[in-house]
This record gives C-alpha cells, structure tokens and sequence, in this order.
C-alpha cells in the first residue's frame, strides 16, 4: 500500500476495523512522512449458486461435482451388487474406488440423494 502523501511504500496498517461483512476500514501511517490515513475495502461475495439438497447448500452433489468418480447409475448399480453379495472390497476394485468409499456409499452415509 503506497503513501498519499509521500507515495513511498513503506507503510505499515496499524488497526483494522470489520464493519460488515462486505466492508473493511484499515488506519495506516507511513514510516517516511509519518502521515496517518485510513482505506476503506469492500469486498464482494460469491454467490455459490442454487441450493442442491446438501446441508450447506454450498455443495455439488453427485455427478455434477467436477471431482466425482462415480455417477447416479454406477451408486444404485454397486448398491445393487453389495444387496446381491458382492463383497465390499470387491465392489471397490471393481469400480475403481477404495472400499472405505463403498461401505459409505452402501451404509447411506455419502450420496444419500440417489
């Protein structure tokens, strides 16, 4: 941050005060001139888009997560094999994840929306 009065840039923020959530008031002095001034900053905040049925509501749930390895057929699919005896571990080489992942997914612990 430069100097209004001097524009050297050795400056240092001696206090900060949080209005809101959006609005921030920082007292500065510059250790050239000694002048003292204040900043203000507002910031915007992210809409994180429409509520998907999670908790939050912050969350991408299921396929349209960009990190999913699985989509809504493979879950009832695997769900179905676990009902027909297939074995945890199994499920897991067979769908490419670990079985800690499919004990969640059969016990209704993670994708609880399929």
């Amino acid at each position: 941050m430069r100097c209004r009065a001097c524009n050297s840039r050795n400056t240092r923020v001696t206090s900060t005060d949080v209005t809101s959530a959006t609005l921030t008031k920082r007292y500065c002095r510059c250790l050239d001139c000694k002048t003292h001034y204040q900043t203000v900053e507002t910031y915007a905040i992210a809409k994180l888009g429409p509520k998907l049925g999670s908790k939050t509501g912050s969350k991408l749930v299921g396929s349209i997560n960009h990190q999913a390895v699985l989509t809504e057929s493979n879950v009832i699919q695997l769900r179905r094999m676990h009902k027909e005896g297939t074995n945890q571990r199994q499920l897991a080489k067979i769908f490419g994840i670990c079985h800690q992942h499919v004990s969640r997914i059969v016990n209704y612990k993670i994708w609880t929306h399929v």
